[in-house]
């Protein structure tokens, strides 16, 4: 057939059959809309039958790009994370640049080696959920020149740039809100804190929270678990087991408390009448559940989005007037507390 090579057709492969210039088939793919329409039907029906793929390889060795942003995310499906990526794909694939993900299921270790990983193959530019990181994963990204941005939480030292907010202070800000109802005890839920800041940083803003009220916490009213429901109702029948005086809970994320919350309920034992219970972070479920769970709502889809017009300003050139933003979080106080 005609045009069609043995091996990977080539971009003046297209050309020559479709009997244009090599420019005119990179606009049919990139501005189509400025080639008449029969040259473009004639271009297009060349690269159907032949499978025409552009380059981006020998493309990126002679703009230095890859076109391609790498993201490093705990989970794969944490509803919370889906957002912050939907921000960052939405920026930065309109401008033609595709987000690769990695998930580090909460370990430094793992990210160091997505890390080298990403850097091997040349991407533009990384994005890193949290502020835990190993100092070779700090070396090896400092090393590499490329934009770096630290989401949803604020580093005292960056990397290079961050955007999130304060999870200690919301924290404290939810603590507040149980201590100022009246409630004692408060127990606390929470995701392991091990290579986990947010979690660390939830964990000791409630802990200073308690502290500033002098309010006495002992070790058996703190459980670290896993970032899920079922961990979350084995967790609450722990404290109840363990305090039947218990009158609070704060939970650092709305998937554990939404399990805490079911459990009392099956267990009979009523919300917030006899047990107020808050959550964190303002995922769907929050709203849904009977009683609406209290929360921080946090602006993912901001964080993302922010993340990607950082990156794509230190891409063009541009100087990022704030290497480190501030997005803020909102306490929303429903029935559950």
């Amino acid at each position: 057939m005609a045009g069609v090579t043995a091996t990977r057709p080539r971009l003046r492969d297209v050309a020559r059959d479709a009997g244009v210039s090599t420019m005119t088939v990179v606009r049919v793919m990139r501005e189509p809309a400025k080639v008449a329409s029969q040259t473009r039907a004639r271009v297009e029906a060349v690269i159907a039958r032949t499978g025409y793929t552009p380059d981006l390889h020998a493309r990126g060795l002679a703009l230095q790009r890859t076109g391609v942003v790498a993201a490093i995310v705990p989970l794969l499906t944490n509803s919370l994370i889906a957002e912050v990526v939907h921000g960052l794909t939405d920026q930065l694939e309109a401008e033609g640049i595709h987000l690769l993900l990695g998930p580090s299921g909460f370990s430094a270790a793992r990210e160091e080696a997505l890390v080298r990983a990403f850097l091997s193959r040349r991407v533009d530019a990384v994005f890193l959920t949290g502020t835990s990181h190993t100092a070779t994963t700090r070396k090896l990204l400092a090393a590499a020149r490329i934009p770096v941005v630290e989401g949803s939480n604020l580093p005292r030292e960056p990397i290079d740039m961050a955007v999130g907010f304060s999870n200690r202070d919301a924290a404290i800000r939810v603590t507040r809100h149980l201590i100022g109802r009246g409630y004692d005890p408060i127990g606390f839920i929470g995701a392991h804190t091990r290579d986990n800041d947010r979690a660390a940083d939830r964990l000791a803003g409630f802990r200073e929270a308690m502290r500033a009220a002098r309010r006495p916490l002992s070790p058996e009213l703190v459980i670290e678990t896993s970032l899920d429901m079922t961990a979350g109702a084995e967790a609450v029948g722990t404290l109840l087991a363990r305090r039947p005086d218990l009158r609070a809970v704060l939970c650092s994320a709305d998937a554990i408390a939404a399990g805490a919350l079911l459990a009392c309920q099956r267990r009979g034992v009523r919300v917030p009448e006899r047990v107020a219970i808050a959550g964190f972070d303002d995922i769907e479920i929050a709203r849904l559940v009977t009683p609406a769970l209290t929360t921080i709502r946090v602006p993912r889809l901001q964080i993302g989005q922010t993340a990607a017009a950082m990156i794509l300003a230190r891409l063009a050139g541009r100087r990022v007037r704030r290497r480190v933003v501030d997005t803020g979080f909102e306490l929303i106080v429903r029935d559950s507390a």
